[in-house]
This record gives structure tokens, sequence and C-alpha cells, in this order.
């Protein structure tokens, strides 16, 4: 899932949806699955938030998945606030993750991603204290000092069940361990995850309980 998404409105008054992120891998995986369903109007661009160049009010919608807190917030936050339509909506989602949870193998996924960036000498992708900003600044305070108006937060869970095949492909979605940081190491990896996991498949899959938030805030005016 890319980090940002949008939706707008042609001239022709059809919806059209933009993904946008960073990484090329993440925005290629995103236009073949659309692709893949015939989604043609679907955008992909590679490019982080701020070199995006948007006009102001051009979109009804913006999502950011699971990565507003590695983001300049602030500087998003006024972008996105001048993107939208008046009374456009921006969601901040997020979700729990598969290495996050109290079963066994999910510790034993812990475990495995933990040593696996101190092999590869980026466990410091993510540095310590990476939250405290948001301690001290939280995401809400943010909004509302870029002129938006809280809606609301709403959560639900789901029960996941995943291949690992699947979760090697999560992974690599990660910020921690993307292909560029796996590299030539990527085969070694996947046999790794394989092999650790294996043992705690039932049918093939390892399940999970999932949980889903998203915080929406809104662009004063009217739609």
């Amino acid at each position: 899932m890319a980090p940002a998404s949008s939706r707008s409105r042609s001239a022709t008054g059809s919806r059209t949806y933009g993904a946008l992120d960073a990484e090329p891998d993440m925005t290629q995986m995103v236009r073949a699955k659309a692709t893949a369903v015939h989604a043609d109007q679907i955008l992909t661009v590679t490019a982080s938030v701020e070199d995006l160049h948007a006009e102001p009010g051009s979109f009804e919608l913006i999502v950011i998945g699971n990565a507003f807190h590695r983001l300049r917030r602030t500087v998003v936050a006024e972008l996105a606030h001048a993107w939208l339509k008046p009374g456009g909506c921006l969601a901040l989602c997020w979700s729990t993750s598969p290495w996050a949870g109290p079963k066994d193998w999910q510790h034993v996924l812990d475990s495995l991603l933990r040593r696996w960036q101190d092999a590869l000498g980026v466990a410091g992708r993510v540095p310590p204290g990476w939250d405290q900003a948001r301690q001290e600044d939280p995401d809400h305070v943010v909004l509302s000092r870029a002129g938006f108006e809280p809606v609301g937060r709403h959560e639900f869970s789901v029960e996941r069940h995943w291949t690992i095949r699947e979760l090697a492909g999560h992974i690599r979605s990660t910020s921690f361990l993307p292909p560029s940081v796996l590299a030539e190491h990527a085969t070694e990896f996947d046999a790794a995850l394989s092999a650790e996991l294996g043992p705690y498949t039932t049918a093939a899959q390892l399940t999970e309980p999932v949980s889903f938030a998203y915080e929406l805030a809104r662009r004063h005016g009217r739609a």
C-alpha cells in the first residue's frame, strides 16, 4: 500500500485515484495490481510528498497509510490542507504489524527481523526514540495547527491469514528491510523466513488478529 493516496474528480466528473510513494518498487506494485484488474482510474506517482506538485483544492480525500510518523508532519499537513477542496478530508490510517503480536510465530518473526537488521547494519534505519516527537506534539495537534478540524477516530479488527511468501513481500514494503537493503541477500532471507516460520503454519498459513484504525480530519468549508 502506498504511503499516500488521494481521490479527485476529473473534468468529466469521474473519480480519479492517485497513489504516491517515494519508493519505485511500491508504485510499480500498485500499478501492476491496478493493471491486473483494469483499474485505469488509478494513477501512480513516484515522488516524496514534499516534491509533489498539485493544484490547490484538487483533492476530495487524502489518505496516508502507516507513514505519517515518518514524514515531516507539519509540512505534509499544511500541504494536504492546501490540496484538499473545502470540506475534503485527510485520513491517517494505521494497522498493527505481524511481528508485534502475542503469538509464538510473531515473536519468532520479530527476533528474525532484528537479527537481519543487525547483520545488514541497518538497525539505525529506525532510530531510538523515533516516536518521541509524536508524544510531545501529537498528530491531532499538528493537524489542528494546519487548519483541520477533527472528525473522529474509528477502529476495527479482522483475522488475517498469511502465507510465508506474503509475509516476505510485506516485509519488503517496510522502511527497515526494503528490497534495496536485502539486495543480494534476498534469497537467503526468504530461506531463513521459511525455515523459522514453517513449523508454525497450519495449512501453509499463519493467522493473526489485525487491528486497523483511521483518524479523520476535515478542511473547513462546504464540499
